[in-house]
Protein backbone atom coordinates (compact mmCIF):
# COMPACT_ATOMS: atom_id res chain seq x y z
CA UNK A 1 0.00 0.00 0.00
CA UNK A 2 1.45 3.43 -0.98
CA UNK A 3 2.71 5.52 1.55
CA UNK A 4 -0.07 8.56 0.19
CA UNK A 5 -3.28 6.08 0.77
CA UNK A 6 -2.45 5.00 4.56
CA UNK A 7 -1.88 9.05 5.04
CA UNK A 8 -5.32 9.59 3.68
CA UNK A 9 -7.03 7.01 5.22
CA UNK A 10 -5.60 7.64 8.87
CA UNK A 11 -6.95 11.31 7.82
CA UNK A 12 -10.49 10.02 6.75
CA UNK A 13 -10.56 8.16 9.91
CA UNK A 14 -9.34 10.92 12.53
CA UNK A 15 -12.01 13.15 10.68
CA UNK A 16 -14.61 10.42 11.76
CA UNK A 17 -13.44 10.15 15.17
CA UNK A 18 -13.70 13.61 15.62
CA UNK A 19 -17.25 13.88 14.04
CA UNK A 20 -18.81 10.94 16.27
CA UNK A 21 -17.21 12.46 19.46
CA UNK A 22 -18.26 15.94 18.31
CA UNK A 23 -21.90 14.31 17.77
CA UNK A 24 -21.43 12.42 21.37
CA UNK A 25 -18.76 13.88 23.61
CA UNK A 26 -20.31 11.74 26.30
CA UNK A 27 -18.71 8.63 24.49
CA UNK A 28 -15.45 9.71 26.62
CA UNK A 29 -16.38 11.98 29.35
CA UNK A 30 -19.00 11.06 32.27
CA UNK A 31 -19.00 15.29 32.91
CA UNK A 32 -23.12 15.70 32.70
CA UNK A 33 -24.80 17.48 29.77
CA UNK A 34 -25.24 21.15 30.66
CA UNK A 35 -28.81 22.61 30.74
CA UNK A 36 -27.28 25.71 29.07
CA UNK A 37 -27.56 25.49 25.37
CA UNK A 38 -24.32 27.48 25.19
CA UNK A 39 -22.12 25.59 27.66
CA UNK A 40 -23.98 22.55 25.80
CA UNK A 41 -22.43 23.72 22.44
CA UNK A 42 -19.16 24.63 23.62
CA UNK A 43 -18.35 20.78 25.17
CA UNK A 44 -18.10 20.27 21.98
CA UNK A 45 -15.97 22.28 20.32
CA UNK A 46 -12.56 21.20 21.34
CA UNK A 47 -13.48 17.77 19.73
CA UNK A 48 -13.00 19.94 16.16
CA UNK A 49 -8.73 20.17 16.71
CA UNK A 50 -9.59 16.24 15.91
CA UNK A 51 -11.56 16.73 12.49
CA UNK A 52 -9.13 20.13 12.42
CA UNK A 53 -6.05 17.60 12.63
CA UNK A 54 -7.87 15.14 10.06
CA UNK A 55 -8.33 17.73 7.53
CA UNK A 56 -4.71 19.19 8.19
CA UNK A 57 -3.35 14.98 7.26
CA UNK A 58 -5.66 14.87 4.42
CA UNK A 59 -4.74 17.92 2.59
CA UNK A 60 -1.47 18.76 3.48
CA UNK A 61 1.92 16.43 3.47
CA UNK A 62 4.87 17.94 3.71
CA UNK A 63 6.72 19.40 7.06
CA UNK A 64 9.06 21.66 5.17
CA UNK A 65 8.99 24.58 4.53
CA UNK A 66 7.78 25.86 7.68
CA UNK A 67 5.29 28.96 6.42
CA UNK A 68 2.81 26.51 4.30
CA UNK A 69 2.96 23.93 7.31
CA UNK A 70 2.14 26.26 9.74
CA UNK A 71 -0.71 28.40 7.70
CA UNK A 72 -2.19 24.42 6.81
CA UNK A 73 -2.54 23.87 10.66
CA UNK A 74 -3.83 26.90 11.55
CA UNK A 75 -6.34 26.66 8.81
CA UNK A 76 -7.39 23.21 9.47
CA UNK A 77 -7.74 23.56 12.94
CA UNK A 78 -10.01 26.48 12.66
CA UNK A 79 -11.87 24.49 10.32
CA UNK A 80 -12.43 21.73 12.62
CA UNK A 81 -13.58 24.35 15.20
CA UNK A 82 -16.13 25.79 13.24
CA UNK A 83 -16.97 22.57 11.78
CA UNK A 84 -18.22 21.25 15.92
CA UNK A 85 -19.38 24.32 16.57
CA UNK A 86 -21.99 24.11 13.56
CA UNK A 87 -22.77 20.72 14.32
CA UNK A 88 -23.16 21.90 18.18
CA UNK A 89 -25.86 24.63 17.03
CA UNK A 90 -27.23 21.82 15.05
CA UNK A 91 -28.09 19.91 18.04
CA UNK A 92 -28.09 22.01 21.00
CA UNK A 93 -30.16 24.94 19.92
CA UNK A 94 -29.40 28.45 18.06
CA UNK A 95 -28.11 30.89 20.52
CA UNK A 96 -27.09 33.91 19.05
CA UNK A 97 -23.78 34.04 21.01
CA UNK A 98 -22.61 30.87 19.04
CA UNK A 99 -23.50 32.74 16.14
CA UNK A 100 -21.40 35.32 16.79
CA UNK A 101 -18.65 33.24 17.19
CA UNK A 102 -19.34 31.46 13.58
CA UNK A 103 -19.24 35.12 12.04
CA UNK A 104 -15.59 35.69 14.33
CA UNK A 105 -14.35 31.84 13.01
CA UNK A 106 -15.27 33.05 9.36
CA UNK A 107 -13.43 36.27 9.62
CA UNK A 108 -10.79 34.80 11.26
CA UNK A 109 -10.85 31.55 8.74
CA UNK A 110 -10.84 33.84 5.50
CA UNK A 111 -7.26 35.26 5.91
CA UNK A 112 -5.95 32.11 6.96
CA UNK A 113 -7.09 30.44 3.56
CA UNK A 114 -5.38 33.40 1.83
CA UNK A 115 -2.51 33.17 3.24
CA UNK A 116 -2.42 28.93 2.96
CA UNK A 117 -3.01 29.90 -1.02
CA UNK A 118 -0.79 32.41 -1.51
CA UNK A 119 2.53 30.22 0.60
CA UNK A 120 1.84 26.91 -0.51
CA UNK A 121 3.56 25.41 -3.22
Amino acid sequence: MEITLLNRLLAVATILIGVVLVWNPELVSNKPVPSDAFEATERRIWWGLVIGFGTLLLFHHKLLPWVPTVAATCLSLLFGLLVARLIGVALDGSIERQWVYVGIEIVILVPLLWWYLRVRE
